[in-house]
């Protein structure tokens, strides 16, 4: 398989993964290797499949629906290691949905490291603060409403 076409493959299995992602598709971790590493913030570094299904079941204790942007994703790629910067939106399980409006959309980056065509390591960076209930910081952090003239 030529470089141009593993890179392509990657990027279909990152997409894949997203879809069964925002599906609540417990085929995901087909994706995966058995020892895979996992980072996501508030939630640490573990290691196999299993860990992957810990974090969805906390994800599932606040968050009702997901849907990842899929034609938002932008992808940078070196080696073994692809990043994706992209975006999302969703619903709390108590109905709320985000992102709210004065932030615009909700970002997010996560790193992926493969073996083949299996996610070896997948680092996820973004804020899980997802409906701003962290009302101190999204106030600290928050732009200045500019004025219409």
């Amino acid at each position: 398989m030529t470089q141009n076409a593993l890179k392509n493959g990657r990027i279909e299995v990152i997409r894949q993964f997203y879809a069964k992602l925002d599906q609540a598709d417990a085929t995901l971790l087909d994706l995966f290797t058995e020892d895979t590493e996992v980072f996501f913030p508030k939630f640490g570094t573990a290691q196999g499949k299993s860990s992957l299904g810990e974090l969805g079941k906390r994800f599932a204790l606040e968050i009702d629906k997901i849907q990842h942007i899929q034609d938002k994703f932008r992808f940078i790629s070196d080696g073994e290691t692809l990043v994706l910067e992209g975006q999302m939106r969703g619903v709390m399980q108590n109905g709320e949905r985000w992102p709210a409006p004065q932030t615009g959309s909700h970002h997010f980056c996560s790193v992926f490291e493969f073996e083949d065509l299996r996610i070896k390591r997948l680092s996820i960076y973004l804020d899980p603060d997802f409906n701003l209930e962290d009302k101190k910081r999204v106030k600290n952090y928050q732009q200045p409403q500019k004025s219409e003239e």
